[in-house]
């Protein structure tokens, strides 16, 4: 995805959604044991604390 479809869509989020995605960065910039199961640890964490975001990037 393109850096400006990437800030739009972010920019099209209520603001507790962009919240939400600001924390999931963060907690990738934190890291973990290995560069791809940080990436799949945060996944989970994200699906699992916010699936109604999920839901609607979905539509």
């Amino acid at each position: 995805m393109a850096t400006g479809s990437l800030i739009d869509a972010i920019q099209s989020l209520t603001p507790e959604e962009q919240e939400s995605v600001r924390e999931f960065i963060e907690f990738l910039h934190r890291g973990g044991a290995s560069p791809s199961s940080s990436f799949l640890s945060a996944a989970d964490e994200f699906i699992h604390e916010h699936p109604e975001i999920l839901q609607r990037l979905a539509q």
